[in-house]
């Protein structure tokens, strides 16, 4: 609050620090009935559901998402990819202070193996990377989140249209 001429009170104007970001809870997470903890933890942390879509993709919306993995790993590119195709996902817009960091936090680091307790992926998942690849399968990690403002605006745009 500053003065006007007057003497009287008016709000200033501050930058909105709200952050919009994408989660996707992914097949495993819904088919062990985790959706429930999953949301709650990022609504205890003070992320809020800006959007929510029941999503069934076809094999060309997953390959879109993971283009980037593609070029770095091939691999993980095809396993995810049809891992996810086809497959009942839960796509989420959350929005919160820091939401793409504080989201990634919550999750913890792709290899559930590594995760740390209290993340998402520490405290519920139980899968490996050196697992995923022995059966030639997709990462049960539970969850998908966008690492960085780019990635979330066209994750987004993605998924939601």
């Amino acid at each position: 609050m500053r003065g006007n001429q007057h003497g009287k009170l008016t709000p200033t104007k501050i930058m909105d620090p709200i952050e919009e970001t994408l989660v996707l809870i992914k097949p495993d997470a819904l088919e062990r009935g985790l959706t429930g903890e999953i949301i709650r933890r990022f609504e205890t942390a003070g992320l809020r559901i800006r959007n929510a879509r029941w999503v069934c993709p076809d094999l060309a919306l997953v390959q879109r998402h993971y283009t980037d993995l593609q070029a770095k790993n091939p691999r993980a590119f095809d396993r995810n990819t049809r891992y996810l195709a086809g497959k009942n996902a839960l796509a989420l817009v959350l929005a919160g202070v820091n939401a793409i960091a504080k989201v990634r936090v919550l999750i913890g680091p792709t290899e559930p193996a590594g995760a740390p307790p209290g993340t998402i992926r520490g405290d519920l998942s139980s899968d490996a990377i050196k697992r995923a690849d022995a059966e030639d399968r997709g990462l049960y990690n539970l969850v998908h989140a966008a690492d960085s403002r780019d990635s979330a605006r066209n994750e987004m745009a993605l998924w939601f249209g």
